[in-house]
């Protein structure tokens, strides 16, 4: 049961996983570039590719086979997931 679920995640929802993924390494990116007093062209290079990030993991979603209310669930949980990981990362580095 849980190999085979394990298995369903590893292939039908690869693309899901991956839009989790680079959704919460943009807002950690986003958040270190937001913190920056003075930013200079490589704090600049950081919020582009943070943005590329995020466009990655819609990109990802809208790739994914799986059902649109799957993909909808998805969008709502990486939004929650970046949330988190924005919160989480300005507790511990004000």
């Amino acid at each position: 049961m849980v190999q085979d679920l394990l298995q369903k995640a590893t292939t039908d929802h690869k693309d899901l996983l991956g839009a989790y993924v680079s959704s919460a390494l943009a807002t950690i990116v986003i958040r270190y570039v937001a913190s920056v007093g003075h930013p200079g062209i490589v704090h600049v290079v950081l919020a582009l590719l943070a943005v590329v990030g995020f466009v990655t993991g819609f990109l990802l979603i809208a790739r994914s086979s799986v059902e649109p209310a799957v993909k909808a669930g998805t969008v709502i949980g990486a939004a929650v997931v970046s949330g988190l990981c924005f919160a989480l990362v300005s507790y511990l580095f004000p």
